[in-house]
């Protein structure tokens, strides 16, 4: 007789809602990816002038500067939003408006969380408070005191772009269109040429147009069944795509950030490395997808919202608590990484079981 008893991998599984309809599962595998991408940027960012303690030169440290380069996760992250956004609203048709609460209420609650005390024991005055909670970036100069919201900032301008695009002009042909994507695209590249949003946002922004460009391939019945099945072995190479960049990176950092256009370059080749992984894993059941169902790193995933905001602020300060009395040196460095991740995903899966999971769960029916 089988056991009425769930096991534990059931019970993981029903408590972060891995039965949902519609889910690309390989796609918690990927945010796993970014997250751990991230949480190395800036945690090996406090070693960085320290050589690692590999000594300076060396290849070990020439490896670890390739983990702590580019800060690529971001733009992983982006470019899953943008091919999530775009299927979610072809899938269930919603108004503007609706839209918009609905991707506030996905956020707010674990930002206000976070948010509060630093605001409470930091703001100099309203306009802090404002742009630190609302995160649109309404006042110059104000001091924004998680470094990670940035990105949520552009997230939140490009749900504002996604509901005007594909809700408001649903019904207007063109603007659905490859053509007016292109166009659209290279439009905001001439942007970047002028400098108005700096170095470095244009590039970065751009990661979640190519993830809507993805979507629309993947959900055209024409060109899908035509280029997917061709791009399914492509996802060892887009991986060392990924990592290859870095690797250049991490040795020639200097020329890319002070070029605009070497800077758009090194961000669109991590972009291609990414799109190649991904499409690829929507068209293959292999290997791939097997590594990215690996649980733990689904869990990651699962958890990356509350992660990417906390493991800054929270996870990573608390942990050099605990190893700041140690001798200094790669053993010491090791440890740190290891309780601050520790901290980080303990911390989040609590912040997910309270704030997140719930704006996943079904409403249930009314009598």
């Amino acid at each position: 007789m089988a056991s009425e008893h769930p096991s534990l991998s059931q019970r993981v599984d029903q408590f972060f809602l891995y039965q949902r309809q519609g889910r690309f599962d390989f796609m918690d595998g990927l945010r796993g990816w970014a997250l751990v991408m991230i949480f190395n940027v800036h945690f090996m960012g406090i070693y960085e002038s320290r050589f690692y303690y590999l000594g300076e030169g060396t290849f070990l440290n020439r490896l670890m500067s390739m983990f702590n380069a580019g800060h690529a996760g971001v733009d992983l992250f982006f470019i899953l939003s943008g091919f999530l956004i775009y299927t979610t609203i072809q899938r269930r048709r919603t108004g503007f408006w609706r839209f918009l609460r609905n991707r506030y209420w996905r956020l707010f609650p674990v930002l206000l969380v976070v948010n509060l005390p630093l605001i409470a024991t930091q703001a100099k005055g309203l306009p802090d408070v404002i742009d630190n909670l609302l995160l649109l970036g309404l006042f110059p100069d104000t001091e924004i005191y998680n470094a990670v919201e940035w990105a949520l900032t552009y997230q939140l301008y490009f749900y504002g772009l996604a509901a005007f695009w594909f809700i408001i002009l649903a019904e207007w042909r063109f603007a659905q269109s490859w053509a007016f994507y292109w166009l659209l695209a290279a439009a905001i590249y001439t942007q970047h040429q002028t400098g108005i949003f700096g170095p470095t946002g244009v590039p970065r922004f751009m990661s979640m147009i190519w993830g809507v460009g993805l979507a629309k391939l993947y959900g055209s019945p024409k060109l899908w069944p035509k280029v997917g099945p061709r791009l399914a072995w492509a996802w060892p190479l887009g991986i060392a795509l990924v990592y290859a960049v870095r690797w250049y990176w991490s040795g020639h950092a200097g020329e890319i950030i002070n070029g605009r256009w070497q800077w758009a370059a090194y961000f669109s080749c991590i972009d291609l490395g990414f799109l190649l992984t991904i499409a690829a894993l929507l068209g293959n059941q292999g290997l791939g997808r097997r590594m990215l169902g690996w649980r733990p790193l689904r869990i990651m995933g699962s958890v990356s919202y509350s992660a990417f905001l906390i493991h800054g602020v929270w996870a990573i300060p608390l942990a050099h608590l605990l190893v700041k009395s140690l001798a200094l040196g790669f053993d010491t460095l090791a440890l740190h990484w290891l309780a601050s991740l520790g901290l980080t995903i303990l911390i989040s899966i609590f912040l997910y079981a309270f704030l997140e999971r719930v704006y996943f769960r079904p409403t249930p029916p009314k009598n």
